[in-house]
């Protein structure tokens, strides 16, 4: 999924492996990269917390990355019935296959 994201976070097509490119027209709605960022971003600090315990959080950090997933969220809303979000859906489902 992680790579999925990765190829999504710049918002361009040319970023996309051959088989996103043929399901993904231009242009990439800001808000799925906002997602794609958010899912990278919240995944490696999942991990953190997870795995590293020399990782400290300061309260104003995680209160940060809590606002990140919800602008996630929200970002989803409005873009969820648009088509890119079905390739998008499909990239992170599929993405390992499509290699």
């Amino acid at each position: 999924m992680k790579k999925a994201c990765i190829q999504f976070r710049p918002g361009k097509v040319e970023n996309l492996t051959e088989a996103l490119k043929a399901l993904v027209s231009e242009p990439i709605q800001s808000e799925l990269s906002l997602i794609a960022d958010a899912f990278v971003e919240l995944q490696e600090a999942r991990h953190d917390a997870d795995y590293d315990t020399t990782q400290v959080f300061a309260r104003a950090d995680t209160l940060e990355k809590v606002e990140q997933a919800n602008e996630a969220f929200a970002a989803w809303k409005l873009v969820r019935n648009e088509p890119n979000a079905t390739a998008f859906l499909a990239a992170l489902l599929l993405n390992r296959l499509w290699r």
